[in-house]
């Protein structure tokens, strides 16, 4: 039987909850294999009770749990986040109906009645564009900012997580809001390269199509029973009118996170990116932190990621340099060549992300800077994209990405 038992959960230093797990069975092949997980906060968390301080742990499991008709067992969890979770487990089934979800929790439901006066809200907050438009979106509600060390940025990268911070403390200051820090090892308890196998056939990796979602929003469940927030804002990533795309964060999931009175909120998922991009430029210059691929926090300015943002803001007649990216001339003429080989499975992106972005560009013709330099751009047939993993795409990616693989171990051997 696959067995993990939430053995002890511990408050040290008045911030740190330290959870002690054991497991069994042939799933221990998808663990990491330490035997505690830590989640710290910036706030005293002493008075919340070991019924929600146990969410994080048991949120990140969970996905494992189901497809591998496992057992948890734990002392006691939240009754309201117990109530939705079948709700939660019936939005995977239905994103990913290839795969079997099964398992139980075995545990005991206890009510937690926020010490917080109730009211107020959060939302996380990455400084890239989804939630910068969620924050703005939401603006007059004051929402605390939560971000999560251990998400994107790696524990060992400090330097990262400074300027993240810093980041995030700015953008604080400037919409007069809190800012929450979380530090959690979540992601180093679960082995994602195992993991991305055992979903090979639902077409997307763990963490973005697993993972990520509920294991965030987890970590909000102590500040929730803290501060007697009632709503929390995740930024879509996706829209509505999207076919054919899964991802760990959507609405048929994270809208029925619940736990301490606080219900998540899955935002913005009726605006496409493109949308977002007009929205922000129409209301505000903000330095913007979008990629997830580079070190130290930073804007690399060559991966999709930047690329795909960098021509969003140019299509709305933006300068991307004053929304925290690196552009010129020269590097127009970069990305030339460098964009479309850069898109890791070409088809997946370009009609929700790239259509969109050739329409603006042509209809706001007279406010983009440097127009006639992204000819090439305007001018590309997207809808070769269309021929799903064919065999000139696959080639394409696979030079193109080992390549760029040698090209990056050259450069670090100078």
């Amino acid at each position: 039987m696959n067995l993990i038992q939430l053995d002890r959960i511990e408050v040290e230093n008045g911030n740190r909850v330290n959870c002690r797990y054991s497991i069994e069975g042939e799933w221990t092949k998808y663990f990491s294999g330490q035997r505690m997980s830590f989640v710290e906060y910036d706030v005293d968390i002493s008075s919340v009770p070991t019924s929600v301080l146990s969410i994080p742990f048991v949120c990140n499991i969970l996905p494992v749990l189901w497809l591998c008709d496992g057992v948890m067992r734990a002392d006691a969890l939240d009754c309201e986040f117990l109530e939705h979770l079948p709700e939660i487990k019936e939005g995977y089934r239905q994103m990913y109906p290839m795969l079997s979800f099964g398992g139980r929790l075995e545990t005991a439901a206890e009510r937690a009645v926020p010490t917080g006066r109730p009211g107020g809200s959060a939302c996380f907050f990455s400084g890239g564009l989804d939630a910068t438009v969620t924050l703005l979106r939401h603006l007059e509600e004051k929402p605390a900012l939560l971000t999560v060390w251990g998400a994107d940025i790696k524990l060992e990268d400090e330097a990262g997580w400074e300027h993240v911070r810093e980041h995030v403390t700015s953008a604080a200051g400037a919409y007069g809001v809190a800012a929450h820090f979380v530090k959690s090892d979540f992601r180093s308890v679960l082995r994602e390269d195992e993991l991305g196998r055992l979903v090979t056939a639902s077409g997307d990796g763990w963490w973005h199509g697993f993972q990520h979602g509920i294991a965030l929003i987890a970590h909000a469940a102590s500040l929730a029973f803290i501060y007697g927030w009632e709503k929390l804002y995740i930024a879509s990533s996706f829209t509505a009118n999207a076919k054919g795309y899964t991802c760990a964060s959507d609405p048929s999931i994270d809208n029925h996170v619940r736990f301490c009175g606080c219900q998540a909120v899955h935002d913005g998922y009726e605006m496409s990116r493109q949308d977002k991009a007009a929205y922000l430029v129409k209301r505000r210059r903000e330095a913007l932190r979008v990629c997830w691929e580079s070190s130290g926090g930073k804007n690399c300015c060559r991966c999709e990621k930047c690329y795909r943002t960098i021509l969003e803001l140019v299509s709305e007649g933006a300068d991307p340099a004053e929304y925290g990216f690196t552009w010129n001339t020269a590097a127009i003429r970069r990305c030339r060549y460098d964009l479309l080989h850069r898109i890791q499975l070409p088809n997946y992106y370009a009609p929700e992300f790239y259509a969109p972005i050739q329409s603006r560009m042509r209809e706001n013709r007279e406010r983009v800077k440097d127009y006639e330099a992204y000819g090439w751009f305007l001018n590309y047939d997207l809808s070769r994209f269309n021929d799903t993993f064919g065999k000139r795409l696959r080639r394409t990616w696979l030079w193109t990405h080992l390549g760029g693989w040698v090209y990056d171990r050259l450069k670090k051997m100078r």
